[in-house]
């Protein structure tokens, strides 16, 4: 059973991460059932469940391929503060959720699992991690926004998102099968507008990217670093971000220097 080691946590509390077991599914389960009910339904975007559904959510042999880690703290019995677990969804990309217990959110702990299961899933051969998040889980949008996240599938009527990570850091690429052109949009806002829902419902693949950030913490990699993966293998690039922001304006500019041909105004 793989071992991560161990983290300090903001408030010097120390958690040992490891892969989780088919052994661990009960007390994984003892997880979800401790969540409070907010936290619960951030999780699984439903209320709680009777013990005989916890005990299946928490299941490893459902899908093939599943990994889950878990955050154990020590004590007389070791107990589970959070877990973190992907699904492979096709030959290059998963499906992840976390699930942390009330006492330990917001010290870090979320971010030392989502890193270890991005590394977990890169060794894989996984190129890419999606999660389907709420637009009430403000910690998890700033999570996954911070770590380079492009949403492909803007806000439904149950006010939820689906947003992607690379796996190796840095933004996601393309799905290596596309259908329709690769048309990056960059724009702000979890919403689509007429345009961007005119694109999908084209049958074009869509990525948008809500570009720089400072309140966030989200940088552009194109700026800070010279390459985007997203605007690198995008057939269009549909740049919708307000001019008057002095990031933006250098996004767009990297753009206009290094694919014109691309551009859609």
């Amino acid at each position: 059973m793989p071992d991560y080691g161990e983290i300090r946590l903001r408030d010097g509390r120390v958690v040992a991460l490891r892969a989780a077991a088919p052994a661990d599914v009960p007390r994984i389960a003892e997880l979800y059932a401790g969540l409070s009910a907010d936290s619960f339904r951030r999780r699984f975007h439903s209320g709680r469940p009777k013990p005989v559904v916890l005990a299946r959510l928490a299941r490893l042999d459902v899908a093939a391929g599943t990994v889950s880690l878990v955050a154990v703290a020590p004590g007389p019995q070791d107990r589970f503060v959070a877990e973190a677990r992907y699904v492979p969804a096709a030959e290059d990309a998963g499906e992840l959720a976390l699930a942390v217990l009330d006492d330990f959110q917001g010290l870090g702990l979320g971010t030392a699992l989502l890193r270890a299961l991005a590394d977990h899933a890169d060794a894989s051969g996984l190129e890419r991690l999606s999660a389907v998040v709420s637009l009430s889980n403000d910690t998890m949008l700033r999570l996954l926004t911070r770590r380079g996240a492009a949403l492909t599938e803007p806000a439904d009527e149950c006010l939820v998102v689906c947003l992607e990570i690379a796996t190796a850091g840095g933004m996601p690429g393309w799905p290596r099968a596309s259908a329709g052109q690769r048309i990056l949009v960059e724009r702000r806002g979890w919403f689509a507008d007429r345009r961007v829902a005119a694109l999908r419902a084209a049958g074009h693949e869509v990525r948008q990217c809500g570009g720089p950030d400072r309140r966030s913490g989200r940088a552009c990699p194109l700026v800070a670093d010279g390459r985007c993966p997203l605007a690198e293998g995008a057939d269009r690039i549909v740049t919708l971000l307000p001019g008057d922001d002095a990031d933006c304006a250098a996004v767009t500019a990297a753009h206009q220097r290094l694919w014109p041909g691309k551009l859609t105004p």
